[in-house]
């Protein structure tokens, strides 16, 4: 637990990083929605096209269908930003405006209460996360720039992945599991009380 902590000390200048590219893609997000409504409804179609046949499926087999995407792309998220950190930017970026937009959205839709009560109880999980995630991916990036211009060694890129990958098996995805758990079972019951 010690070394875990260290781990995510050593690593906060990189999540801090993740947070503010995905809050300012959010914010984005949110003007592109204000000024565009009709993108973002297209956008809404192309999530509902995408991910709609998730709402027929069970609690269980929707969680662990949440849990399958969310670790997948959060890893590749992750071990693709050894090339540099592009990958993990792009995610990230690509994420918060997408959030952004629905949110605007189910703003003028639904209401404050409705939002607040479909992201909070697993994103409070989920979102902590993916920063994580992208953090990492971030730290890898750097990693390889510095072996790039020899101030590392290919022993430091390799370890400085042997512990991202360590760190994220140990604790992004059990507590993504947990999320996904929240979303199945929690969330809809939640959201339930808001949907107008």
């Amino acid at each position: 637990m010690q070394k875990d902590l260290e781990y995510i000390y050593s690593s906060r200048k990189y999540i801090l990083a993740a947070v503010a590219v995905f809050t300012f893609s959010f914010a984005v997000g949110v003007l592109i929605s204000i000024k565009y409504p009709d993108t973002s409804e297209k956008v809404l179609e192309m999530i509902k096209g995408t991910y709609g046949g998730i709402a027929v499926l069970d609690p269980f087999e929707r969680m662990l269908l949440i849990f399958k995407n969310n670790v997948f792309i959060s890893f590749v998220a992750l071990l693709l930003g050894i090339g540099f950190g592009i990958i993990p930017f792009a995610f990230a970026a690509l994420n918060g405006t997408v959030l952004g937009i629905l949110v605007e959205l189910f703003l003028k839709k639904q209401g404050f209460f409705f939002v607040l009560a479909a992201i909070l109880p697993h994103g409070i999980i989920e979102l902590p996360m993916i920063f994580i995630s992208v953090g990492i991916g971030f730290r890898l990036g750097h990693a390889a720039y510095l072996l790039l211009t020899r101030m590392k060694t290919m022993n430091d890129l390799s370890h400085e992945l042997e512990q991202g990958i360590i760190f994220y098996i140990k604790i992004v995805a059990p507590l993504l599991l947990m999320a996904a758990f929240v979303e199945s079972y929690l969330t809809p019951l939640i959201i339930s009380g808001f949907i107008q």
